[in-house]
């Protein structure tokens, strides 16, 4: 009886050994993207660094569900329905979270360019400032004794007057 119960577990252990495997391959190939990665950021300006900090992020996710759908489907685990539910998911989130993404994006796109600079005086609309920080989702300004965020999705979507300061002409 007891060797009618190992059967199953028996047959099952190839799967389970080569599902680990390649979570382990995925695993070192996260490690390998993000020491890449890693050498590209340490080329770059302290001004970008946020840019290459979601780009870390977003690739060791990626790899490694890719790396998790892998091994289940190796291990004998259907994994369609998985896939389906986190495209959906996936949809779903970012319809939740368009306005958030797209100052996200809006952001890297501002530090990637760089459009202007800390320390450039940058006038939108009725609102104008000197740049004092950048960052993924906001650029600060400055004015008398105002500080002010701009969403960088405004940035990109506004028309922009910039006015070079000395410094970075």
């Amino acid at each position: 009886m007891l060797n009618e119960m190992m059967k199953p577990i028996a047959s099952a252990l190839p799967g389970i050994l080569i599902a680990i495997l390649i979570l382990i391959a995925f695993w070192f190939l996260a490690k390998f993207a993000i020491k890449l990665i890693h050498q590209i950021r340490d080329k770059n300006p302290a001004q970008k660094q946020p840019v290459f900090l979601v780009f870390e992020t977003v690739t060791r996710v990626v790899i490694l569900v890719l790396g998790l759908i892998t091994a289940l489907g190796s291990a004998g685990v259907n994994v369609s329905a998985l896939v389906a539910s986190l495209g959906i998911s996936g949809i779903a989130l970012t319809l939740a979270t368009k306005d958030a993404f797209a100052n996200l994006f809006a952001g890297i796109l501002v530090l990637l360019y760089q459009p202007f600079k800390i320390g450039d005086t940058v006038e939108m609309g009725y609102i104008k400032g000197i740049v004092t920080k950048m960052s993924l989702r906001y650029t600060h300004l400055t004015n008398a004794d105002k500080e002010i965020l701009i969403p960088n999705s405004s940035l990109l979507t506004k028309n922009l007057t910039i006015y070079k300061s000395n410094e970075n002409k």
